[in-house]
């Protein structure tokens, strides 16, 4: 690796990309709430057509202006049970709600059912009487406070924006009406689906049950996998995509309050649980923190069956009395030599887009740093050893880490130059599954 296209010095910036190569493996390995959720819901508040990004009950309060346990919210929370981000993406717009006091017109800053429950207060101000007090109540918590003389004087805040002039109108409380959250069309998905190609996520899940949708989303996540090169995920309910790229959930849960997911809304806790697992981590018996059934129960038969037809599904255990996944699989079961049935694994599949996404983007800042220095990786003998170093530093700490095993660097990975401007990058790796059937021989004496 000595001269050719690197200049002195660069072997300390070299030593740095080993490390950053390493770094990759380890977070990819070793961390399990690490994933982000993507779900495009239908709220009562919220801007529309946006993401919203929650990783902390603090964003749920500013965003929604709610707390995690609301019923309206009950997706995003039981997505957010095993994602350490949840990207909320509002696929319905709806009506504002309006109110009018005096010659002042209050409307709410987005449409739903939510700036229904938006009060605006407006009293003398105490230490003033030329001033007003303008407060906006939401569910009776004052979120905003402005002492001002006129109307116009008045900016919009988190939840309201005003118009009009002049005086300003006491009120003990005047509460916004007409708030509607309206229906999402097909086309409102459509839409998510076009924003998603161009947003960072994991795992993305669609809780809805239209057929024409659920088509439409599998040719979504088919498109950013296979022709973008953006190995991620997606989860629906009762669809055979047969299709590695596709979780397909069979039923629902009952959770601990009475309520019953049906297998569409049982969509955003699998979303959750596919972005959160690492690596080294199978599904496979995991709890579903929650929930005390699953709905509906199958027979023994209906589960193999369903596993055979590549169904995720729930299951109750009458011992333990919990509800787990029985089989962390996806939806492939057209088998082929370069597909075979460890494809249908999640786990075995969490580590080869795992490897496709880390050394896609970890070579890409190579090439980036690279040039900052003023130099290129060069397509010959130096450029694919160097190349093939970063590969092999990656692949070693994915096995140290126990993602895969029996790594040769030596045959492992080859790199060749395919063109002028091109390398030809192979790489072989043997992903570590988990244990999933324990047989026991027991012996009499």
């Amino acid at each position: 690796m000595q001269g050719g296209t690197f200049e002195q010095g660069v072997s300390k910036e070299r030593a740095g990309i080993y490390f950053r190569f390493y770094s990759a493996a380890e977070e990819r390995a070793k961390i399990g709430n690490r994933g982000v959720a993507l779900l495009p819901l239908s709220l009562n508040w919220g801007e529309p057509k946006k993401f919203l990004e929650i990783s902390t009950p603090e964003d749920v309060q500013q965003v929604f202006g709610t707390k995690i346990d609301d019923p309206v919210l009950f997706m995003v929370k039981e997505a957010k049970k095993n994602a350490s981000k949840v990207k909320v993406y509002r696929v319905n717009e709806g009506n504002k709600a309006t109110a009018t006091i005096g010659e002042m017109k209050v409307e709410a800053l987005f449409g739903g059912t939510k700036g229904n429950e938006i009060t605006i207060v407006i009293s003398t101000n105490i230490l003033d009487s030329t001033k007003k007090d303008v407060s906006t109540y939401v569910n009776g918590m004052r979120v905003n406070l402005q002492t001002v003389s006129k109307i116009d004087e008045l900016k919009a805040n988190k939840w309201v924006a005003f118009s009009g002039t002049g005086d300003l109108t006491n009120t003990a409380g005047t509460v916004l009406e007409g708030g509607t959250n309206g229906t999402p069309t097909n086309q409102d998905y459509m839409d998510f689906f076009a924003a998603a190609e161009g947003e960072h996520f994991d795992t993305v899940g669609l809780p809805v049950d239209e057929e024409q949708l659920k088509a439409s989303f599998v040719a979504f996540i088919r498109k950013v996998r296979d022709e973008q090169g953006r190995k991620v995920k997606g989860v629906l309910a009762n669809y055979p995509a047969d299709y590695e790229g596709i979780d397909n959930v069979r039923n629902g849960v009952v959770l601990d309050n009475g309520e019953i997911l049906t297998p569409d809304k049982a969509v955003a806790w699998a979303t959750g649980a596919s972005a959160g697992a690492s690596v080294t981590v199978s599904n496979t018996f995991k709890e579903y923190e929650g929930a005390v059934d699953a709905y509906p129960r199958l027979s023994d038969y209906e589960v193999i069956e369903g596993l055979r037809n590549g169904e995720y599904i729930f299951v109750y255990d009458m011992i333990d009395k919990v509800v787990s996944v029985e089989k962390d699989i996806n939806s492939l079961t057209t088998f082929t030599e370069e597909k075979n049935k460890r494809f249908a694994k999640n786990r075995v599949l969490r580590v080869l887009d795992g490897i496709n996404n880390d050394l896609t983007r970890e070579l890409k800042i190579a090439i980036k740093e690279a040039k900052e220095r003023g130099v290129d990786i060069s397509v010959n003998a130096d450029g694919a050893a160097f190349v093939k170093i970063l590969c092999t530093t990656y692949m070693k700490a994915l096995q140290d880490l126990g993602g895969i095993k029996n790594f040769d660097s030596q045959a492992d990975i080859l790199v060749s130059v395919l063109d002028d401007d091109s390398f030809d990058i192979g790489i072989w790796a043997q992903p570590v599954d988990s244990a999933e059937k324990f047989y026991f021989n027991v012996g009499v004496k």
